[in-house]
């Protein structure tokens, strides 16, 4: 039986003592796999999805992977305000600009029937 490419990704990183870049994980897989450029082309954005919906990985800083279970929380933790900044041009007349703007287009919309 052969293992999946997510699975190789995982005894390679089982094996090393930090993470590695996605480049050199593709490689690897690759490498074992031999795939010809058409088709690595097409298993390489298949490999990329298949790590990030799978729980094992994390993607750190600079697209480098590594074990879930070998990171801290604070290494893999989302920062609300690096990720999520609100607007600060956002205010309460912007609000009623676009409740007005609503009522317009229900108006005409109504004047059409």
């Amino acid at each position: 039986m052969s293992l999946k490419a997510v699975d190789m990704a995982y005894n390679l990183l089982l094996n090393t003592k930090e993470g590695m870049s996605f480049k050199e994980l593709w490689t690897n897989i690759n490498n074992k796999f031999g795939y010809d450029e058409k088709i690595a082309s097409r298993k390489k954005s298949q490999f990329y999805t298949n790590l990030t919906l799978d729980g094992r990985f994390v993607m750190l800083e600079n697209n480098v992977w590594n074990l879930k279970s070998r990171c801290r929380y604070q290494e893999i933790e989302v920062k609300d305000d690096d990720e999520y900044e609100e607007s600060e041009d956002y205010d309460e007349e912007d609000e009623e600009e676009f409740d007005e703007d609503e009522e317009d287009e229900e108006e005409s919309e109504e004047d059409e029937y």
